[in-house]
């Protein structure tokens, strides 16, 4: 089985969140971090569990996290464990945009910690590394090298323990670089769930570009983004852009596809990537979900998480009109 990590999800019959360790799938190469949930009950005047588990859900979207802030708000959440959970949510998905908009936030929550009141975080100096991380990210956009470098060397002095999370962020930086100039074999022959088979060179006749989205049966966060991938598909296919999911499972792959596609209900193509893994090796994959963009030409225009806003900044390159559903 590949090495991947995977998401841990709410217990839905716990009654209380005391002690309730969770564990989010952060960036694009599942890094841990350890959160635990504060002490909620059911009872008049205490937060509903179920708020909790929307304001702390992996698999949101920047809306539904919107949506669930301001309601946990309303419901008397503290401030700390929403800016907490706005954090851990940009930090899963190395969202640089969102990261940098909750910035001023940040500093106060860093100026202002409560380990007491804390949903897992351990201390201010977590804090003030994640905003070193978030600044980093930044001078990464803006091709500042000398930039990104002093601040990841501040986030790693704060918190050492978040180095996996911080390393990956410099390898996303080298990663994008290397696909710059990368073009993949349109031509390989691959199979569908379905038992046909067909190439990409076939998907993306006529079209602007293919959005290849890696998953597995096994992967928990991949399954709770099927509804937000079917969504897409939708919504691209009216931009010439076509969507293909590319299956990774080791064992039984084409039952195992073709039993989601039926359960999920997907008409759009479902691959089957070969047993050697050629595109795992020849993009580095070494976690999922993951997305690829690619060209009519075969030139690789995206290669990252689904739910990074990076993607929808590659899709407008192809088309201005394209707009994200959470714009």
């Amino acid at each position: 089985m590949d090495s991947f990590a995977d998401g841990a999800t709410f217990d839905p019959q716990a009654m209380k969140l005391n002690a309730f360790l969770f564990a989010l799938f952060i960036s694009s190469a599942g890094t841990l971090i350890q959160a635990q949930q504060p002490e909620q009950g059911q009872g008049p005047g205490q937060v509903p569990q179920e708020l909790m588990q929307r304001l702390f859900n992996p698999g949101a979207t920047e809306q539904e996290l919107i949506e669930a802030a301001k309601e946990a708000n309303k419901a008397g959440v503290p401030r700390q464990q929403i800016i907490e959970a706005k954090l851990i949510w940009g930090l899963r998905t190395q969202n640089a945009a969102w990261l940098m908009k909750i910035l001023p936030e940040l500093e106060v929550l860093a100026a202002n910690f409560d380990a007491a009141q804390s949903a897992g975080i351990k201390s201010a100096d977590d804090i003030r590394a994640f905003i070193e991380f978030t600044k980093g990210l930044q001078a990464q956009e803006k091709k500042d090298e000398a930039g990104f470098k002093k601040h990841m060397q501040e986030a790693f002095w704060l918190a050492p323990a978040q180095a996996q999370l911080f390393a990956q962020a410099i390898e996303k930086g080298r990663r994008e670089a290397k696909m710059a100039t990368m073009k993949i074999d349109l031509q390989l022959v691959l199979a569908m769930s379905n038992g046909e088979t067909t190439t990409l060179a076939d998907l993306v006749a006529g079209k602007k570009a293919v959005l290849l989205d890696f998953w597995a049966s096994w992967c928990g966060p991949c399954m709770q983004l099927m509804p937000e991938l079917k969504k897409k598909a939708g919504h691209l296919m009216k931009h010439g852009i076509v969507v293909a999911g590319m299956n990774k499972d080791d064992e039984k792959a084409e039952v195992v596809s073709e039993k989601v596609r039926n359960e999920q209900g997907i008409e759009f193509p479902w691959l089957i990537e070969p047993a050697d893994r050629p595109f795992t090796k020849m993009l580095e994959i070494d976690s999922i979900p993951r997305m690829i963009l690619v060209g009519p030409d075969g030139k690789v225009l995206y290669n990252g998480h689904p739910q990074d806003p990076a993607l929808w900044s590659a899709l407008q390159k192809i088309d201005p009109e394209i707009k994200s559903p959470d714009a």
